[in-house]
């Protein structure tokens, strides 16, 4: 027998229905034995915690003798929460399910005999290769391997969901053919995967693992929508351009097929492709987020494994409240407002100090806008900057912490001071005062960098408030019963963003899904915006048009706040047309852009803020809304072109 029987013989073995469906059952057995064993140990032991928190005394006394609630517990309560939804065997558990996912549809593709031996040539590349200078080569090799395995099983199963007889689908299907024929949808394609499988390799172990992980997840997350985003740009242009162009769509117009049913699959196929990438991509986040995860972080001797005598580690505490979670964070409000009456009054005065020495100082109105700000940030820097020896502290109130209460979870503290330049090795030594009379234990504090700590829910008053005081220095008890502060010898100053209270409401697990659920659905509409700008235009137009205006949606909030410096005026003080009507242009234009632009899906899920259901839905209503506006016009444009004279240029 000739090799080239053997191979026919093979081929039609994979092909036969029964050798499926034996294969099949198999890789579910394995699989259902593999995925139980990792959820049977999908937990970590806290019976040492419950051991503490049985031990611990429900209270203590603080510095006032009065008898508060331990805040050692607190502590513990959320280490034992965070250990309880870490769940180590869920990397185990999805791994083996996409993986036997992935076998399944090759199976079925009647490729049973083909994908496994080239996935074990990957293995072989990487396991020659990692003792070997040649280690990140094989790595990124290997990442490339398996992406565009996975890409090409999932590109044929899709084909297959779209092999009914439906004139809509039969376009769909075919831009899905299209997608690996054409040079300008491959190249992002190559690109996406190269950087996906190239980024893990550009992590510093030497970082600490909250860094690192919420690094990848934001660099991964943006590249993937940046790539996709673009290709869905080009790739929906060319997919309607390039057919009128070569007047291929004759053969298409010519059967019975309506206008509204070819710009539909059309658009059915590319949103398919961008499904196929975010997939594939969000897998491939996933999997290595989680393996990043079960790493040991700075301070452990093993995973969630502290030092001896450490319950938990601060960067594994930063990594679980800040990033791998799903939090909801308040931040101080401030006691005073820019439209209070008492700005008005010091820009007044101000202008009058000018006039003593320029009597024809006339600020216009954009120059008095910008010195109103000045002097309200130069307010908020006052009231962020507690002095050691006019003040020694400062109070702070934050809003809307009813619902923490009701959850009954502990909350993160967030807190970062600024002083003498943030030198690294000077310390600061800060106290927290509660207004029921709780004072915490004066914490050493370093400079220019995020400090956290869990403090209890009991702090919420029956309001949802929390009244917190920051001291600079520490208390000390006086002879007489009193308390004294003894201060640090200098001011420090808090950042606007540097301290905040959040609590989690969730995992990250459901926050991720969320947020690449929100990413295709920006790129459902965004391949709406290419396929109707091609209805009407030409290929680097429509490029042009659907480019532009995804450009304008994701710069959407960075032009609201851009917009007071430009104002209405020339630098005289008259008032300009040509800037008038670019203010309001950019601001309608901006605004309509607003819920696209208030989504933020990425930077959400490296922040580990939470991505609400409800915001979801109003982004696919209001995004839905807008694509089908885009169809609807593009229908009655496509139905007056006339396609027989159309040249492409």
């Amino acid at each position: 027998m000739t090799i080239l029987e053997r191979f026919a013989k093979l081929d039609r073995l994979q092909k036969d229905k029964l050798f499926k469906i034996i294969v099949s059952s198999v890789i579910l057995v394995v699989a259902a034995l593999l995925i139980g064993y990792a959820l049977l140990n999908n937990s970590h032991d806290t019976s040492e915690m419950t051991r503490q928190i049985a031990e611990l005394p429900a209270t203590v006394t603080n510095y006032a003798g009065e008898d508060i609630e331990n805040p050692q517990l607190a502590q513990i309560r959320q280490i034992q929460h965070l250990l309880n939804t870490a769940r180590p065997g869920m990397l185990w558990a999805t791994g083996t399910a996409a993986v036997s996912l992935m076998l399944i549809l090759v199976v079925w593709m009647g490729l049973g005999l083909v994908y496994p031996p080239l996935a074990a040539i990957a293995a072989g590349v990487y396991f020659l290769l990692r003792d070997s200078s040649f280690e990140v080569t094989g790595s990124i090799v290997v990442g490339l391997i398996i992406l565009t395995l996975s890409f090409m099983v999932l590109l044929r199963a899709a084909g297959m969901l779209l092999s009914y007889s439906n004139p809509v689908l039969a376009i769909a299907r075919n831009v899905l053919a299209e997608a690996i024929r054409m040079k300008i949808s491959l190249v992002f394609i190559v690109m996406l995967f190269f950087v996906l499988a190239a980024l893990p390799m550009l992590l510093n172990d030497e970082q600490t693992l909250s860094y690192r992980i919420q690094l990848f997840l934001k660099w991964a997350s943006e590249f993937t929508f940046l790539f996709v985003g673009l290709l869905v740009v080009f790739f929906g242009a060319a997919t309607v351009t390039y057919e009128q162009r070569e007047k291929v769509i004759w053969q298409t117009m010519t059967k019975p097929v309506a206008a509204w049913q070819y710009l539909f699959g059309k658009w059915l196929g590319v949103v398919a492709l961008a499904a196929i990438l975010l997939t594939v991509s969000a897998t491939g986040i996933f999997l290595f987020t989680e393996y990043l995860r079960n790493q040991p972080a700075v301070g452990e001797i093993d995973a969630y494994q502290a030092a001896e005598g450490e319950s938990i580690t601060q960067d594994r505490l930063i990594l679980e409240t800040r990033v791998l979670t799903s939090r909801e964070s308040v931040r101080p409000s401030l006691p005073f407002s820019i439209n209070d009456e008492v700005f008005d009054s010091a820009l007044e005065l101000q202008i009058q100090r000018e006039r003593q020495s320029n009597a024809s100082y006339n600020p216009n109105p954009a120059e008095r806008q910008a010195l109103k700000n000045k002097i309200f940030q130069d307010e908020v820097s006052e009231y962020l900057s507690i002095d050691p020896n006019a003040e020694k502290y400062e109070e702070f109130v934050f809003y809307g912490l009813g619902k923490a209460k009701a959850m009954n979870l502990p909350l993160t503290l967030r807190y970062k001071i600024n002083a003498e330049g943030n030198r690294p090795d000077m310390f600061y030594i800060l106290t927290f005062a509660f207004d029921d009379g709780t004072i915490l234990p004066p914490r050493r504090t370093g400079l220019g960098f995020s400090h956290t700590m869990t403090i209890s829910p009991e702090f919420i008053n029956n309001n949802g408030q929390i009244r917190l005081q920051i001291i600079n220095g520490q208390l000390l008890a006086a002879a007489d019963g009193n308390f004294d502060v003894q201060t640090n010898m200098n001011t420090f100053t808090i950042p606007p963003d540097g301290l905040e209270i959040s609590y989690s409401v969730g995992g990250y697990r459901a926050n991720f899904v969320r947020v690449f659920v929100v990413l295709w659905v920006k790129l459902a509409m965004l391949g709406m915006l290419a396929v109707w700008a091609s209805t009407f235009a030409s290929f680097p137009v429509a490029c042009l048009i659907a480019g532009g205006l995804f450009f304008i949606g994701e710069s959407a909030g960075f032009v609201q706040d851009a917009l007071p410096g430009w104002g209405k005026t020339n630098v005289h003080g008259d008032p300009s047309l040509y800037r008038t009507v670019i203010y309001y242009a950019a601001d309608w234009i901006s605004s309509v852009f607003k819920v696209y632009n208030d989504l933020r899906p990425t930077s959400r899920l490296s922040e580990g803020e939470m991505l609400s259901w409800g915001s979801v839905s109003r982004g696919v209503f209001t995004l839905g809304g807008f694509a089908s506006l885009f169809y609807l016009s593009g229908v009655v444009i496509f139905r007056r072109r006339q396609l027989a004279i159309y040249s492409g240029q």
